[in-house]
């Protein structure tokens, strides 16, 4: 299988600059799970990600109680498999 910057040496390496980035961008983000709900944060000096999440988790508690820890295993299976896509 070939793409249009297997012919173009500059865009082919701007290709594999953006693949880098990403691979890198996704090891680095803050993962939420409770459940199956799911949040993720990509790090940024103006976001205190701790305080982001201790909000978050007030709000769903505040929502949904109890009834946020229940798992449904079948939905749950179905979120996993989607993750950085």
């Amino acid at each position: 299988m070939t793409d249009l910057s297997s012919n173009d040496p500059v865009m082919a390496e701007l290709a594999g600059d953006l693949i880098q980035a990403k691979m890198d961008a996704s090891k680095m983000t803050h993962l939420l799970r409770i459940g199956t709900f799911q949040m993720e944060i990509a790090p940024n000096e103006k976001i205190d990600v701790r305080a982001f999440f201790n909000e978050t988790l007030d709000r769903l508690i505040s929502a949904y109680g109890e009834k946020l820890l229940e798992i449904d295993i079948k939905t749950a299976q179905m979120q996993s498999g989607n993750m950085h896509q």
